[in-house]
């Protein structure tokens, strides 16, 4: 009964409804955007970071906590295979490789400057960097001491594919070693301080040239990332039960950067909502209270009849969240429209500190328009509750002979 009356009472002032409706919906298309765009954007930064650093990383804790001094902190053979032992037979792993890093000088007659290396085993299950090769190829497992550099650092030391350059560094004991590698190809890598350093070896060749068998850490792909915290919980357990001294972290303790990410699109989209919000409620506060304004003699006519105080409120109320549902549904079915168009149209964007430019994605699905939808409810419903209360409660003499 009170939904028809307020649906009837929605409806007679077209043009004010119409208003009340398009503020709604846009800020609701507006908000729905921005919240598929963080949350597209949290996914794909999950998805790089864990291709790159795995879902769960096994080492040294020192090494974790920065506090190594030279390679203690290395793996050695028997234990890698334990740690095997313990992975390969799990339903939850997805794929495991190992790696070995280390910093040292790159260069030829030409000249030389700082290496990044980061030896590992070419098509591993998790990255061999291969999906980034620009120019030449990627590593291979032809036994020949190989190299994949950064395009910057290519470009600073004026090399390119099928060069032989020197690589040096300090021994796992303290001495110094060089070897020199092929360039077979460079690479994009997508922050710029990093791809002028990087250099990918082969993990045979990052061992011979600190004269170790040693691994640096075990890196752990799961089928499901969002476990990783749980899993290496669990692993840490297995360690420790093993005899193993070393740590398990999940991909959320081995960077900063996912977090930072995170905290700061999350104030972004909290200043939105509010923002929506705070537009929302004084515009249907506005249309609302002018709406009931002008029916105040009709207000003292039904109550004259017998209508309570109680029963105008809940009309007048219902009316609020009636706008509210339409103007939320509107919104979210714009918003949803206009993030596949934006996702159609491949529009490309340049993060901060990115070399390459990467398509805009608007996640479109139904929980990113939960929050946009009942931010439309809420404030309609709060912009609702003045007017309608300060209109239920007029004196019915004074409503009748109200102009």
């Amino acid at each position: 009964m009170f939904f028809k009356i307020a649906a009837r009472n929605v409806l007679r002032n077209k043009r004010r409804t119409a208003f009340s409706l398009g503020v709604t919906a846009l800020g609701v298309a507006i908000l729905y955007f921005v919240m598929g765009f963080i949350t597209d954007s949290f996914e794909s930064v999950k998805r790089n970071l864990t291709r790159e650093i795995g879902a769960v990383q096994i080492a040294d804790a020192r090494l974790f906590d920065n506090k190594t001094e030279r390679y203690e902190h290395l793996i050695p053979p028997q234990t890698l295979e334990q740690i095997v032992a313990l992975l390969q037979d799990d339903p939850r792993v997805t794929g495991y490789t190992w790696t070995l890093s280390f910093a040292g000088l790159i260069g030829n007659e030409k000249g030389s400057t700082l290496v990044l290396g980061r030896g590992l085993i070419p098509g591993n299950p998790i990255e061999d960097y291969s999906r980034v090769v620009v120019d030449g190829r990627p590593l291979s497992n032809d036994g020949t001491p190989q190299i994949l550099l950064g395009r910057r650092l290519a470009e600073t030391l004026n090399v390119r594919p099928g060069e032989i350059i020197n690589v040096a560094t300090g021994t796992a004991t303290g001495a110094f070693n060089a070897a020199s590698a092929q360039i077979v190809g460079t690479m994009r890598y997508n922050n710029i301080a990093q791809e002028g350093q990087i250099g990918i070896v082969n993990l045979e060749f990052a061992q011979r040239l600190l004269r170790t068998q040693g691994v640096e850490r075990v890196i752990v792909q799961l089928q499901e990332i969002d476990q990783a915290e749980a899993f290496a919980q669990e692993l840490r357990e297995k360690l420790k039960a093993a005899g193993i001294p070393l740590d398990a972290r999940p991909w959320q303790k081995l960077t900063t950067f996912y977090d930072s990410i995170r905290a700061f699109w999350s104030v972004f989209a909290a200043f939105t909502t509010m923002g929506v919000f705070v537009l929302v409620l004084f515009s249907v506060l506005e249309v609302l209270t002018m709406s009931f304004l002008e029916r105040t003699r009709e207000v003292g006519t039904i109550r004259a009849i017998g209508t309570t105080r109680a029963q105008v409120f809940r009309v007048f109320l219902t009316e609020g969240l009636i706008l509210g549902l339409l103007g939320g549904a509107l919104g979210v079915a714009a918003g949803a429209l206009l993030g596949a168009w934006v996702n159609s149209a491949n529009i490309l964007w340049l993060p901060p500190g990115a070399i390459d430019p990467v398509p805009v994605r608007i996640a479109v699905h139904l929980s990113v328009g939960v929050v946009p939808f009942l931010t439309a409810l809420i404030s309609t419903f709060l912009g609702t509750l003045y007017p309608a209360w300060k209109t239920a409660r007029a004196n019915i003499v004074e409503a009748l002979s109200y102009v």
